[in-house]
């Protein structure tokens, strides 16, 4: 259990020898040995963690992540002091200001997002998809020449409406999915994606700043307070990897129900995952995390692993000791 996911409401995560426990109304609901875990989520503002249990995870190097209860909103990832990183740190606000620099980055990184989404397309057993593949081609060569951020942005989206337009026409209408749609999610494939892309940002971002790197400090997504541009933009060529062949397995494999799903009141055309549904996702996302996978240059590791590597090709990026980031396509 590399990631341990705490969202029952009420629970609180204490620290007891070298063990995790997460105990409800007094009672023990379960048990981790610390040295098993590299994060932790608390899911929920009614999920509470002793100052000991978080401090000593800190002081291992386990990161500690809040979000809201339904994983569709990340407030923080808590990791032990930077301070060792401030020069790296600085190379990096030079980087994000140099407007060649950051397309150049913008531009690997969004090239294997788009290369990643035309192999999850060609790897399904949905009728010819050359029309759409043929206009993510077309974004990808428009995506390596663009001369701005805004154009590679463009690209982006044009291959993204071509990418989830295969989605909407081969997709059961049962799942009633017109494209992607998020804040809120109007429907359940959109809950799925929303809350599994909710939990490779979580990792993603514990990758960032245990590397050192200024979460908040990206390049293709647009600068905002509170938005971590950093560890968005690496998550985009994890996305169509990870989340999308996630989901679409578990609706090929029919693992999932309507069941799963809820409405909640005062959030009219909402849909979110239930408990049951969260708990699903939960499990079969830290499988898949935790399986081995390929790299392009023939090394096997583990997803989240992979996510790791991808920030520190960035930090050298930075440092001037790796000439160009290169995107992970698999």
């Amino acid at each position: 259990m590399p990631t341990l996911y705490v969202n029952t409401q009420g629970a609180v995560v204490r620290k007891k020898d070298n063990q995790v426990l997460v105990m409800l109304e007094n009672e023990i609901k379960e048990i981790v040995p610390i040295n098993k875990l590299e994060h932790v989520v608390l899911m929920g503002r009614g999920v509470q963690m002793t100052s000991q249990a978080m401090i000593s995870l800190l002081e291992l190097g386990i990161p500690i992540t809040l979000t809201n209860r339904t994983g569709s909103r990340h407030y923080a990832t808590l990791t032990p002091g930077v301070s060792r990183f401030g020069d790296l740190r600085s190379r990096q606000v030079y980087l994000v200001n140099d407007e060649a620099r950051a397309l150049e980055l913008g531009k690997a990184m969004i090239s294997a997002k788009l290369q990643n989404q035309r192999a999850v397309l060609v790897g399904t057993t949905w009728p010819p998809v050359a029309a759409a593949t043929a206009q993510i081609d077309a974004a990808i060569a428009g995506a390596m020449t663009a001369g701005t951020m805004d154009m590679l942005r463009g690209y982006e989206g044009a291959a993204a409406a071509a990418y989830f337009g295969v989605w909407r026409a081969n997709l059961s209408p049962t799942w009633n999915f017109a494209g992607r749609a998020f804040y809120p999610p109007p429907d359940p494939v959109n809950a799925m994606l929303s809350f599994g892309y909710t939990m490779a940002l979580n990792d993603m971002l514990a990758a960032v700043q245990i590397t050192g790197l200024d979460p908040y400090l990206g390049t293709f997504h647009v600068i905002e307070a509170g938005r971590p541009s950093l560890a968005l933009d690496l998550l985009e060529e994890f996305r169509p990897l990870l989340i999308d062949r996630l989901v679409l397995n578990l609706i090929d494999a029919n693992a999932i129900h309507a069941g799963v799903f809820e409405q909640p009141a005062g959030r009219a055309g909402a849909v979110y995952l239930n408990r049951e549904g969260r708990d699903l996702l939960v499990e079969r996302y830290e499988q898949l995390m935790g399986s081995r996978m390929q790299l392009p240059g023939g090394e096997r590791t583990t997803w989240r692993r992979a996510m790791e590597l991808q920030a520190q090709a960035v930090a050298r990026v930075i440092r001037g000791e790796q000439e160009r980031y290169v995107g992970l396509v698999v």
